[in-house]
């Protein structure tokens, strides 16, 4: 029994993703305001044609809506352009140690004895108590995904000297090895209370939609 238990918590830790932790930055310029048309594209012209990124672009117009900007189809007809990328490594394995919980205590007891030469045995009982009671050791890969936000002033782009306004970036560790089954989270993270506090490195925990 405590083997099984043993084993489904490893089963849980390697595959159920409970929540997300992403650690976030933003910088921006003094004056930078949520204001204006917005147009999405990748910072690789190559991903623009990606239908992974047709998802995410979508993903990054709603926040972007819903934080006060107007979305702009035609990047040429927008006051901003906002160029975004992502990414996940290949991994690196991590020793983990799983704790195996069982009762340590109480339950049923049995005792035996003789006196005066009659033997006699009895039964007692109490409440039993639960801890941990070992643990399992296994080897699991951990991967970094990340997401980053440019926002450029479309005027600049035009007369060639690209000026940048505001620019964000979200990474977060785990066991998930594929961005489409934590991107919505991360992306959650970069948005949360966004723009952000200028400068500052934040830690935003994420409950997990259940993808990965």
């Amino acid at each position: 029994m405590k083997k099984l238990l043993g084993l489904l918590l490893v089963a849980l830790l390697l595959f159920g993703c409970v929540e997300v932790v992403t650690k976030t930055t933003a910088f921006y310029t003094p004056d930078y305001k949520i204001r204006g048309s917005i147009s999405v594209v990748a910072a690789e012209a190559a991903v623009n044609s990606s239908l992974e990124f047709a998802r995410y672009k979508t993903k990054f117009e709603e926040k972007l809506a819903d934080k006060g900007y107007s979305i702009a189809s035609n990047p040429s007809e927008a006051q901003f352009i906002a160029f975004v990328s992502y990414g996940i490594d290949t991994g690196k394995n991590a020793n983990v140690s799983t704790p195996i919980f069982g009762q340590t205590g109480g339950g049923t007891s049995y005792s035996y004895g003789s006196v005066g030469g009659t033997s006699f045995s009895g039964t007692s009982y109490s409440m039993p108590t639960y801890g941990v009671v070992g643990s399992i050791n296994s080897s699991v890969a951990i991967y970094t995904r990340a997401i980053a936000l440019d926002i450029v002033d479309a005027a600049s782009l035009k007369a060639g000297h690209a000026v940048k306004v505001y620019e964000a970036r979200a990474k977060s560790s785990g066991t998930c090895s594929v961005m489409a089954g934590v991107f919505e989270e991360i992306l959650e993270a970069l948005f949360t209370e966004f723009p952000g506090e200028n400068g500052k490195v934040r830690t935003i925990t994420v409950q997990s939609k259940g993808n990965c």
